[in-house]
């Protein structure tokens, strides 16, 4: 695959404010050299090229300490960049993969030393899993104490939560849930809440573009927001989503998306819950100490 089609990419950052000390960053991917890193065939769209190194910066620049790595579905079943960017990052990073239905225990345990700590089941793009693998997902991974990470609509599917709820370990929702229909009194939505608020299910509050319409983003999430708030604050966490793949421009600005936290956490105790303490727990972090 010649490299040239693909652009290096270049951080859009530009924050006002500091995230917290010891800030997770609970959702980014990586994109790197497809030479060395092939892409699937069985893929929904093709990345441009962001490698750890264009993230590092803007994580740093905004202040996040710690992330999430969770394995993009262009690269299908394959880890070899969660392996290698894990092993070069072991202290800063916890990784969420993507397993087949009959991945044997050892490469989960091999993935588990690595930093992993859940399995993605995305419905939305190709090169994922399907929502019947979870539950042969959920009896493999339980013994490590992982969670199962859903890229679904909720608004389209409202028994997902439900469902999910069954399937005997944590869930985590991606996206606010990413709702096709942006109402927070939608019934997946209130579904799903109502999941949180049992304190089955977490969700991270990331991809507001994703779910509302881009120009008035920052201002038509807050509901999302306030809704999820009024649920459990010990299960909510937040990720910027870097580098935002396979959406409509314009590209949104880390330094917007970082700033914007402020705005939804108003207090510095529910920033200090949401961005360090639940990913401590989800993502079996160490206590962060300053």
């Amino acid at each position: 695959m010649n490299t040239s089609e693909y652009l290096p990419f270049d951080p859009m950052v530009a924050s006002k404010k500091r995230l917290p000390r010891g800030t997770v960053d609970c959702h980014f991917h990586v994109f790197e050299d497809p030479q060395t890193y092939p892409f699937t065939a069985n893929r929904s769209y093709t990345p441009s090229l962001a490698p750890w190194a264009a993230f590092e910066k803007m994580n740093d620049t905004i202040g996040a300490d710690r992330a999430v790595l969770v394995h993009p579905s262009v690269y299908g079943y394959d880890h070899r960049t969660l392996y290698d960017t894990m092993q070069a990052h072991p202290g800063r990073l916890r990784a969420v993969g993507v397993l087949a239905a009959d991945t044997p225990e050892a490469e989960i345990e091999r993935l588990h030393k690595a930093g992993t700590r859940g399995a993605r089941v995305n419905i939305l793009f190709a090169g994922g899993n399907q929502l019947s693998d979870a539950e042969a997902l959920a009896e493999r991974i339980k013994p490590f104490g992982w969670h199962i990470q859903f890229l679904v609509d909720v608004s389209a599917q409202p028994g997902i939560p439900s469902w999910a709820a069954k399937l005997g370990v944590p869930v985590v929702f991606d996206h606010f849930g990413h709702p096709s229909t942006p109402d927070v009194r939608n019934a997946g939505f209130q579904n799903m809440c109502a999941l949180v608020k049992e304190g089955t299910a977490w969700v991270k509050l990331s991809g507001a573009y994703r779910v509302v319409e881009a120009t008035n983003k920052w201002a038509a999430i807050h509901p999302f927001v306030d809704a999820l708030l009024a649920t459990r604050t010990d299960r909510l966490v937040w990720g910027t989503d870097w580098p935002h793949p396979n959406i409509p421009t314009p590209m949104p600005n880390d330094g917007d998306i970082a700033d914007a936290v402020f705005d939804w956490l108003s207090t510095e105790g529910l920033r200090q819950q949401i961005l360090v303490r639940n990913p401590e727990v989800l993502y079996d972090f160490p206590t962060f100490i300053a």
